[in-house]
Protein backbone atom coordinates (compact mmCIF):
# COMPACT_ATOMS: atom_id res chain seq x y z
CA UNK A 1 0.00 0.00 0.00
CA UNK A 2 1.26 3.46 -0.90
CA UNK A 3 2.37 5.70 1.94
CA UNK A 4 -0.22 8.35 0.98
CA UNK A 5 -3.02 5.77 1.37
CA UNK A 6 -1.59 4.63 4.69
CA UNK A 7 -1.57 8.20 5.99
CA UNK A 8 -5.13 8.73 4.70
CA UNK A 9 -6.52 5.55 6.28
CA UNK A 10 -4.68 6.09 9.56
CA UNK A 11 -5.94 9.67 9.82
CA UNK A 12 -9.52 8.64 8.99
CA UNK A 13 -9.44 5.89 11.63
CA UNK A 14 -8.25 8.34 14.25
CA UNK A 15 -10.82 10.93 13.12
CA UNK A 16 -13.71 8.44 13.15
CA UNK A 17 -12.69 6.99 16.50
CA UNK A 18 -12.34 10.37 18.17
CA UNK A 19 -15.37 12.11 16.63
CA UNK A 20 -17.54 8.98 16.74
CA UNK A 21 -16.84 8.24 20.37
CA UNK A 22 -17.08 11.91 21.33
CA UNK A 23 -20.36 12.46 19.49
CA UNK A 24 -21.87 9.25 20.87
CA UNK A 25 -20.92 10.23 24.42
CA UNK A 26 -22.28 13.74 23.89
CA UNK A 27 -25.65 12.49 22.59
CA UNK A 28 -25.87 9.90 25.38
CA UNK A 29 -25.01 12.40 28.10
CA UNK A 30 -27.53 14.89 26.71
CA UNK A 31 -30.21 12.19 26.61
CA UNK A 32 -29.54 11.00 30.18
CA UNK A 33 -29.53 14.58 31.47
CA UNK A 34 -32.90 15.25 29.82
CA UNK A 35 -34.27 11.95 31.17
CA UNK A 36 -33.14 12.81 34.70
CA UNK A 37 -34.85 16.19 34.42
CA UNK A 38 -38.06 14.48 33.30
CA UNK A 39 -37.85 12.06 36.24
CA UNK A 40 -37.42 14.96 38.67
CA UNK A 41 -40.36 16.84 37.10
CA UNK A 42 -42.53 13.70 37.15
CA UNK A 43 -41.76 13.06 40.83
CA UNK A 44 -42.42 16.67 41.73
CA UNK A 45 -45.77 16.57 39.91
CA UNK A 46 -46.66 13.32 41.65
CA UNK A 47 -45.69 14.92 44.98
CA UNK A 48 -47.89 17.98 44.31
CA UNK A 49 -50.80 15.79 43.21
CA UNK A 50 -50.40 13.60 46.28
CA UNK A 51 -50.39 16.57 48.66
CA UNK A 52 -53.35 18.14 46.85
CA UNK A 53 -55.27 14.88 47.07
CA UNK A 54 -54.51 14.66 50.78
CA UNK A 55 -55.79 18.22 51.24
CA UNK A 56 -59.07 17.45 49.40
CA UNK A 57 -59.61 14.31 51.46
CA UNK A 58 -58.94 16.20 54.69
CA UNK A 59 -61.36 18.97 53.69
CA UNK A 60 -64.15 16.45 52.98
CA UNK A 61 -63.38 14.28 55.97
CA UNK A 62 -62.49 11.29 53.85
CA UNK A 63 -60.90 8.41 55.74
CA UNK A 64 -59.96 4.91 54.81
CA UNK A 65 -63.21 3.66 56.46
CA UNK A 66 -65.66 5.97 54.73
CA UNK A 67 -63.92 6.29 51.39
CA UNK A 68 -66.41 3.78 49.97
CA UNK A 69 -69.44 6.02 50.81
CA UNK A 70 -67.75 9.27 49.91
CA UNK A 71 -65.72 7.98 46.97
CA UNK A 72 -68.22 9.11 44.31
CA UNK A 73 -68.46 12.60 45.75
CA UNK A 74 -64.67 12.73 45.92
CA UNK A 75 -64.36 11.55 42.31
CA UNK A 76 -66.78 14.24 41.11
CA UNK A 77 -64.73 16.85 42.96
CA UNK A 78 -61.51 15.61 41.37
CA UNK A 79 -63.04 15.53 37.88
CA UNK A 80 -64.24 19.07 38.27
CA UNK A 81 -60.75 20.26 39.30
CA UNK A 82 -58.65 21.15 36.19
CA UNK A 83 -55.42 20.47 38.05
CA UNK A 84 -56.31 16.77 38.47
CA UNK A 85 -57.92 16.29 35.06
CA UNK A 86 -54.79 17.57 33.31
CA UNK A 87 -52.76 14.63 34.69
CA UNK A 88 -53.02 10.89 34.39
CA UNK A 89 -53.39 9.55 37.93
CA UNK A 90 -54.67 6.53 39.79
CA UNK A 91 -55.48 6.18 43.49
CA UNK A 92 -55.77 2.69 44.98
CA UNK A 93 -56.19 1.15 48.38
CA UNK A 94 -53.50 -1.15 49.82
CA UNK A 95 -55.44 -4.24 48.72
CA UNK A 96 -55.32 -2.87 45.15
CA UNK A 97 -58.91 -1.58 44.80
CA UNK A 98 -59.12 1.51 42.58
CA UNK A 99 -60.54 4.63 44.22
CA UNK A 100 -59.98 7.08 41.37
CA UNK A 101 -58.28 6.58 38.00
CA UNK A 102 -57.74 8.32 34.67
CA UNK A 103 -55.18 5.74 33.56
CA UNK A 104 -55.87 3.04 31.00
CA UNK A 105 -53.03 0.78 32.15
CA UNK A 106 -53.17 -1.54 35.12
CA UNK A 107 -51.40 -0.93 38.41
CA UNK A 108 -47.71 -1.80 38.68
CA UNK A 109 -47.71 -4.06 41.73
CA UNK A 110 -43.90 -4.27 41.87
CA UNK A 111 -43.69 -0.50 41.96
CA UNK A 112 -46.35 -0.29 44.67
CA UNK A 113 -44.45 -2.80 46.77
CA UNK A 114 -41.33 -0.69 46.38
CA UNK A 115 -43.33 2.39 47.40
CA UNK A 116 -44.54 0.60 50.48
CA UNK A 117 -40.95 0.06 51.53
CA UNK A 118 -39.26 3.27 50.25
CA UNK A 119 -42.16 5.77 50.49
CA UNK A 120 -41.78 6.78 46.77
CA UNK A 121 -40.50 5.41 43.49
CA UNK A 122 -40.67 5.32 39.72
CA UNK A 123 -40.11 2.95 36.81
CA UNK A 124 -39.55 3.54 33.08
CA UNK A 125 -41.76 1.36 30.88
CA UNK A 126 -42.07 0.87 27.14
CA UNK A 127 -45.61 0.45 25.86
CA UNK A 128 -45.35 -0.28 22.15
CA UNK A 129 -43.78 2.82 20.60
CA UNK A 130 -44.31 4.83 23.77
CA UNK A 131 -41.96 5.34 26.69
CA UNK A 132 -43.78 6.09 29.96
CA UNK A 133 -42.41 7.26 33.29
CA UNK A 134 -44.57 5.58 35.95
CA UNK A 135 -44.30 7.21 39.42
CA UNK A 136 -45.97 6.20 42.67
CA UNK A 137 -46.21 7.56 46.21
CA UNK A 138 -48.32 7.20 49.40
CA UNK A 139 -51.36 9.34 50.23
CA UNK A 140 -51.60 9.62 54.01
CA UNK A 141 -55.15 9.60 55.56
CA UNK A 142 -55.91 9.85 59.25
CA UNK A 143 -56.51 6.15 59.57
CA UNK A 144 -54.20 4.72 56.87
CA UNK A 145 -52.66 5.23 53.46
CA UNK A 146 -53.64 5.10 49.83
CA UNK A 147 -51.32 4.82 46.81
CA UNK A 148 -51.19 7.36 44.02
CA UNK A 149 -49.74 6.54 40.62
CA UNK A 150 -48.91 9.03 37.85
CA UNK A 151 -47.72 8.46 34.31
CA UNK A 152 -45.63 10.91 32.23
CA UNK A 153 -45.00 10.33 28.53
CA UNK A 154 -41.26 10.69 27.74
CA UNK A 155 -41.40 9.23 24.22
CA UNK A 156 -40.18 12.54 22.82
CA UNK A 157 -36.81 12.10 24.54
CA UNK A 158 -36.20 8.74 22.86
CA UNK A 159 -37.45 10.04 19.52
CA UNK A 160 -35.06 13.00 19.77
CA UNK A 161 -32.21 10.67 20.61
CA UNK A 162 -32.86 8.51 17.55
CA UNK A 163 -33.10 11.67 15.43
CA UNK A 164 -29.76 12.86 16.79
CA UNK A 165 -28.19 9.47 16.05
CA UNK A 166 -29.52 9.57 12.49
CA UNK A 167 -28.22 13.11 11.94
CA UNK A 168 -24.90 12.05 13.46
CA UNK A 169 -24.62 9.13 10.99
CA UNK A 170 -25.16 11.44 8.02
CA UNK A 171 -22.67 13.92 9.42
CA UNK A 172 -20.10 11.11 9.87
CA UNK A 173 -20.61 10.00 6.26
CA UNK A 174 -20.17 13.57 5.07
CA UNK A 175 -17.08 14.05 7.24
CA UNK A 176 -15.59 10.77 6.02
CA UNK A 177 -16.13 11.73 2.38
CA UNK A 178 -14.72 15.25 2.70
CA UNK A 179 -11.91 14.18 5.01
CA UNK A 180 -10.91 11.33 2.69
CA UNK A 181 -10.53 13.69 -0.25
CA UNK A 182 -8.71 16.33 1.78
CA UNK A 183 -6.41 13.87 3.55
CA UNK A 184 -5.52 12.05 0.34
CA UNK A 185 -4.71 15.32 -1.40
CA UNK A 186 -2.69 16.46 1.60
CA UNK A 187 -0.89 13.10 1.91
CA UNK A 188 -0.14 13.06 -1.81
CA UNK A 189 1.29 16.56 -1.55
CA UNK A 190 3.33 15.70 1.56
CA UNK A 191 4.76 12.56 -0.05
CA UNK A 192 5.76 14.32 -3.29
CA UNK A 193 9.37 14.81 -2.02
CA UNK A 194 9.51 11.11 -1.05
CA UNK A 195 8.42 10.05 -4.54
CA UNK A 196 10.97 12.42 -6.04
CA UNK A 197 13.60 10.93 -3.76
CA UNK A 198 12.57 7.41 -4.83
CA UNK A 199 12.88 8.30 -8.52
CA UNK A 200 16.30 9.82 -7.90
CA UNK A 201 17.40 6.68 -6.02
CA UNK A 202 16.24 4.46 -8.92
CA UNK A 203 18.11 6.63 -11.43
CA UNK A 204 21.19 6.52 -9.24
CA UNK A 205 20.93 2.74 -8.98
CA UNK A 206 20.56 2.61 -12.76
CA UNK A 207 23.92 4.29 -13.26
CA UNK A 208 22.91 7.96 -13.64
CA UNK A 209 25.22 9.37 -10.98
CA UNK A 210 24.47 12.98 -11.90
CA UNK A 211 20.84 12.77 -10.78
CA UNK A 212 19.83 14.71 -7.66
CA UNK A 213 16.69 14.94 -5.56
CA UNK A 214 14.74 18.18 -5.30
CA UNK A 215 15.04 19.73 -1.84
CA UNK A 216 11.59 21.11 -0.98
CA UNK A 217 11.42 22.83 2.39
CA UNK A 218 13.48 22.72 5.56
CA UNK A 219 11.61 19.89 7.29
CA UNK A 220 12.85 16.35 7.92
CA UNK A 221 12.03 15.25 4.36
CA UNK A 222 13.94 18.22 2.96
CA UNK A 223 16.85 17.33 5.22
CA UNK A 224 16.64 13.72 3.98
CA UNK A 225 16.73 14.93 0.36
CA UNK A 226 19.77 17.08 1.17
CA UNK A 227 21.53 14.13 2.78
CA UNK A 228 20.66 12.00 -0.26
CA UNK A 229 22.24 14.60 -2.52
CA UNK A 230 25.37 14.63 -0.34
CA UNK A 231 25.49 10.86 -0.62
CA UNK A 232 25.01 11.06 -4.40
CA UNK A 233 27.85 13.61 -4.59
CA UNK A 234 30.11 11.27 -2.65
CA UNK A 235 29.09 8.28 -4.81
CA UNK A 236 29.64 10.25 -8.02
CA UNK A 237 33.02 11.41 -6.76
CA UNK A 238 34.03 7.88 -5.79
CA UNK A 239 32.82 6.47 -9.11
CA UNK A 240 34.73 9.18 -10.95
CA UNK A 241 37.84 8.38 -8.94
CA UNK A 242 37.40 4.67 -9.68
CA UNK A 243 36.93 5.41 -13.38
CA UNK A 244 39.99 7.65 -13.34
CA UNK A 245 41.97 4.98 -11.51
CA UNK A 246 40.84 2.36 -14.03
CA UNK A 247 41.76 4.67 -16.90
CA UNK A 248 45.14 5.38 -15.35
CA UNK A 249 45.64 1.66 -14.85
CA UNK A 250 44.80 1.02 -18.50
CA UNK A 251 47.07 3.86 -19.59
CA UNK A 252 49.81 2.56 -17.28
CA UNK A 253 49.49 -0.97 -18.69
CA UNK A 254 49.39 0.28 -22.27
CA UNK A 255 52.36 2.57 -21.75
CA UNK A 256 54.31 -0.16 -19.97
CA UNK A 257 53.68 -2.62 -22.80
CA UNK A 258 54.70 0.04 -25.33
CA UNK A 259 57.86 0.89 -23.40
CA UNK A 260 58.77 -2.79 -23.31
CA UNK A 261 57.89 -3.42 -26.93
CA UNK A 262 60.11 -0.69 -28.43
CA UNK A 263 63.48 -1.85 -26.99
CA UNK A 264 62.54 -5.52 -27.33
CA UNK A 265 61.82 -4.99 -31.03
CA UNK A 266 65.29 -3.49 -31.49
CA UNK A 267 66.95 -6.22 -29.42
CA UNK A 268 65.18 -9.02 -31.30
CA UNK A 269 65.90 -7.42 -34.68
CA UNK A 270 69.60 -6.93 -34.11
CA UNK A 271 69.95 -10.33 -32.42
CA UNK A 272 68.29 -11.98 -35.40
CA UNK A 273 70.67 -10.08 -37.72
CA UNK A 274 73.66 -11.35 -35.76
CA UNK A 275 72.25 -14.88 -35.74
CA UNK A 276 71.21 -15.18 -39.36
CA UNK A 277 73.71 -13.07 -41.34
CA UNK A 278 77.44 -12.80 -41.83
CA UNK A 279 78.31 -9.23 -40.80
CA UNK A 280 81.52 -7.32 -40.88
CA UNK A 281 83.14 -6.20 -37.68
CA UNK A 282 81.71 -2.66 -37.68
CA UNK A 283 78.17 -3.90 -38.26
CA UNK A 284 78.48 -6.53 -35.53
CA UNK A 285 79.76 -3.90 -33.13
CA UNK A 286 76.91 -1.57 -34.08
CA UNK A 287 74.32 -4.34 -33.58
CA UNK A 288 75.84 -5.34 -30.24
CA UNK A 289 75.84 -1.68 -29.15
CA UNK A 290 72.14 -1.36 -29.96
CA UNK A 291 71.39 -4.54 -28.03
CA UNK A 292 73.43 -3.29 -25.07
CA UNK A 293 71.85 0.20 -25.01
CA UNK A 294 68.30 -1.16 -25.33
CA UNK A 295 69.05 -3.73 -22.63
CA UNK A 296 70.26 -0.97 -20.30
CA UNK A 297 67.10 0.93 -21.11
CA UNK A 298 65.00 -2.06 -20.07
CA UNK A 299 67.06 -2.36 -16.91
CA UNK A 300 66.46 1.32 -16.05
CA UNK A 301 62.76 0.90 -16.79
CA UNK A 302 62.53 -2.11 -14.49
CA UNK A 303 64.42 -0.35 -11.68
CA UNK A 304 62.29 2.79 -11.98
CA UNK A 305 59.07 0.80 -12.02
CA UNK A 306 60.18 -1.24 -9.03
CA UNK A 307 61.06 1.96 -7.11
CA UNK A 308 57.65 3.44 -7.95
CA UNK A 309 55.78 0.36 -6.76
CA UNK A 310 57.88 0.00 -3.61
CA UNK A 311 57.53 3.68 -2.63
CA UNK A 312 53.78 3.61 -3.30
CA UNK A 313 53.29 0.78 -0.81
CA UNK A 314 55.78 1.64 1.92
CA UNK A 315 56.39 4.10 4.72
CA UNK A 316 59.29 6.49 5.00
CA UNK A 317 61.93 5.80 7.62
CA UNK A 318 61.60 8.17 10.53
CA UNK A 319 65.00 9.79 10.75
CA UNK A 320 66.38 13.33 10.97
CA UNK A 321 67.52 14.56 7.54
CA UNK A 322 69.81 17.57 7.15
CA UNK A 323 68.33 19.18 4.05
CA UNK A 324 71.27 21.49 3.24
CA UNK A 325 73.67 18.55 3.23
CA UNK A 326 71.17 16.54 1.13
CA UNK A 327 70.95 19.29 -1.51
CA UNK A 328 74.72 19.62 -1.75
CA UNK A 329 75.17 15.85 -2.07
CA UNK A 330 72.49 15.58 -4.81
CA UNK A 331 74.18 18.42 -6.74
CA UNK A 332 77.59 16.78 -6.40
CA UNK A 333 76.29 13.51 -7.86
CA UNK A 334 74.60 15.35 -10.76
CA UNK A 335 77.59 17.61 -11.61
CA UNK A 336 79.35 15.24 -14.07
CA UNK A 337 76.21 14.81 -16.20
CA UNK A 338 75.61 18.58 -16.05
CA UNK A 339 79.13 19.36 -17.21
CA UNK A 340 78.79 16.86 -20.07
CA UNK A 341 75.97 19.03 -21.43
CA UNK A 342 77.82 22.25 -20.62
CA UNK A 343 75.30 23.24 -17.95
CA UNK A 344 76.13 25.19 -14.81
CA UNK A 345 74.53 23.94 -11.58
CA UNK A 346 74.07 26.39 -8.68
CA UNK A 347 73.12 25.34 -5.16
CA UNK A 348 71.75 27.75 -2.51
CA UNK A 349 70.40 25.83 0.50
CA UNK A 350 69.57 27.00 4.03
CA UNK A 351 70.11 24.89 7.09
CA UNK A 352 67.05 22.89 8.06
CA UNK A 353 66.07 19.46 9.36
CA UNK A 354 62.98 17.37 8.70
CA UNK A 355 61.95 13.87 9.70
CA UNK A 356 62.01 11.42 6.80
CA UNK A 357 63.95 8.96 4.66
CA UNK A 358 67.23 10.45 3.37
CA UNK A 359 67.65 7.85 0.61
CA UNK A 360 64.19 8.50 -0.85
CA UNK A 361 64.63 12.27 -0.66
CA UNK A 362 68.02 11.86 -2.41
CA UNK A 363 66.21 9.94 -5.20
CA UNK A 364 63.59 12.70 -5.47
CA UNK A 365 66.21 15.46 -5.86
CA UNK A 366 68.31 13.53 -8.34
CA UNK A 367 65.25 12.81 -10.51
CA UNK A 368 64.32 16.49 -10.54
CA UNK A 369 67.89 17.51 -11.39
CA UNK A 370 68.03 14.86 -14.09
CA UNK A 371 64.77 16.14 -15.63
CA UNK A 372 66.17 19.70 -15.54
CA UNK A 373 69.34 18.49 -17.26
CA UNK A 374 67.37 16.82 -20.03
CA UNK A 375 65.14 19.88 -20.56
CA UNK A 376 67.88 22.56 -20.38
CA UNK A 377 69.65 23.87 -23.44
CA UNK A 378 73.46 23.65 -23.62
CA UNK A 379 75.23 26.54 -21.94
CA UNK A 380 72.23 27.43 -19.70
CA UNK A 381 71.92 27.25 -15.93
CA UNK A 382 70.16 24.93 -13.47
CA UNK A 383 69.48 26.23 -9.96
CA UNK A 384 68.75 24.22 -6.81
CA UNK A 385 67.56 26.25 -3.80
CA UNK A 386 66.36 25.19 -0.37
CA UNK A 387 64.82 27.14 2.50
CA UNK A 388 62.98 26.58 5.75
CA UNK A 389 59.24 27.29 5.71
CA UNK A 390 56.49 27.08 8.30
CA UNK A 391 55.40 23.63 7.06
CA UNK A 392 58.91 22.19 7.02
CA UNK A 393 61.33 22.63 4.14
CA UNK A 394 60.96 23.81 0.56
CA UNK A 395 63.24 22.95 -2.38
CA UNK A 396 63.13 24.48 -5.86
CA UNK A 397 64.75 23.19 -9.07
CA UNK A 398 64.71 25.71 -11.93
CA UNK A 399 65.99 25.28 -15.47
CA UNK A 400 66.23 27.47 -18.57
CA UNK A 401 64.90 24.85 -20.97
CA UNK A 402 62.13 24.43 -23.49
CA UNK A 403 59.33 24.51 -20.89
CA UNK A 404 56.11 22.54 -20.66
CA UNK A 405 52.79 23.46 -22.36
CA UNK A 406 50.12 24.66 -19.90
CA UNK A 407 47.74 21.86 -20.89
CA UNK A 408 50.35 19.24 -19.98
CA UNK A 409 51.17 20.39 -16.44
CA UNK A 410 48.43 18.38 -14.74
CA UNK A 411 49.52 15.15 -16.49
CA UNK A 412 53.29 15.12 -16.07
CA UNK A 413 53.20 13.19 -12.77
CA UNK A 414 51.26 10.30 -14.35
CA UNK A 415 53.35 7.15 -14.90
CA UNK A 416 54.85 6.85 -18.41
CA UNK A 417 53.64 10.30 -19.40
CA UNK A 418 56.26 12.18 -21.48
CA UNK A 419 55.86 15.62 -23.02
CA UNK A 420 58.38 14.87 -25.81
CA UNK A 421 58.36 11.07 -26.16
CA UNK A 422 61.04 10.83 -28.86
CA UNK A 423 63.50 13.01 -26.98
CA UNK A 424 62.79 11.30 -23.64
CA UNK A 425 63.37 7.84 -25.11
CA UNK A 426 66.53 9.02 -26.84
CA UNK A 427 67.86 10.09 -23.43
CA UNK A 428 66.80 6.85 -21.74
CA UNK A 429 63.68 8.19 -20.03
CA UNK A 430 60.51 6.17 -19.44
CA UNK A 431 58.19 8.78 -17.90
CA UNK A 432 58.40 7.40 -14.37
CA UNK A 433 60.65 9.97 -12.71
CA UNK A 434 58.04 12.60 -11.75
CA UNK A 435 55.53 9.91 -10.75
CA UNK A 436 58.18 8.57 -8.36
CA UNK A 437 58.91 12.10 -7.10
CA UNK A 438 55.21 12.66 -6.38
CA UNK A 439 54.96 9.42 -4.38
CA UNK A 440 58.08 10.30 -2.34
CA UNK A 441 56.77 13.83 -1.63
CA UNK A 442 53.37 12.55 -0.48
CA UNK A 443 55.13 9.94 1.67
CA UNK A 444 56.80 12.87 3.47
CA UNK A 445 53.50 14.79 3.86
CA UNK A 446 54.52 17.08 1.03
CA UNK A 447 53.54 18.06 -2.50
CA UNK A 448 54.96 19.03 -5.88
CA UNK A 449 54.25 22.31 -7.66
CA UNK A 450 55.06 23.21 -11.27
CA UNK A 451 55.43 26.55 -13.02
CA UNK A 452 56.52 26.55 -16.64
CA UNK A 453 56.67 28.85 -19.64
CA UNK A 454 57.38 27.46 -23.08
CA UNK A 455 60.75 28.61 -24.37
CA UNK A 456 61.72 30.09 -20.97
CA UNK A 457 62.00 27.22 -18.52
CA UNK A 458 60.40 25.26 -15.71
CA UNK A 459 60.38 25.65 -11.92
CA UNK A 460 59.57 22.63 -9.77
CA UNK A 461 58.83 23.28 -6.09
CA UNK A 462 58.87 20.54 -3.46
CA UNK A 463 57.32 21.34 -0.07
CA UNK A 464 57.99 18.76 2.66
CA UNK A 465 56.34 18.54 6.08
CA UNK A 466 57.57 17.26 9.39
CA UNK A 467 59.94 19.74 11.01
CA UNK A 468 62.60 18.07 13.15
CA UNK A 469 64.60 19.64 15.97
CA UNK A 470 68.20 20.39 15.01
Amino acid sequence: MKFAWKVTFATLCILLLSTGLGSYLLISLSFHSALEREIIVAQEEMQMLRLSYEAVCDARGVTLENIGQRGRSLSRTLKEAAYFTDHQIRVTTPPGESVYSTLESDSDHELLEKVARQRSGYVLRQDGQQYLLHCAGPVVLPDGILYMETVRDVTRLFTDRETHYQVYRWIVLLVVGVSSAVMFALSYWLTTPIRSLGRAANQLAGGDYSTRARVMGNDEIGELAGNFNHMADAIEKNIQELEDAARRQEDFTGSFVHELKTPLTSIIGYADMLRSQELDRDMRFKAASYIFSEGKRLENLSLSLMNLLVVGHSEAEDGVVNMRRLCIEAARISQPAMRARELSLTVEAEEGNIRGDAALLQTLLQNLLDNARKAAEGGSRVTLTGRKVEEGYEMTVADQGRGIPVGELDKITEPFYMVDKSRSRAEGGAGLGLALCKEIAELHRGRLGFESTEGVGTVVTVTLGGVADA
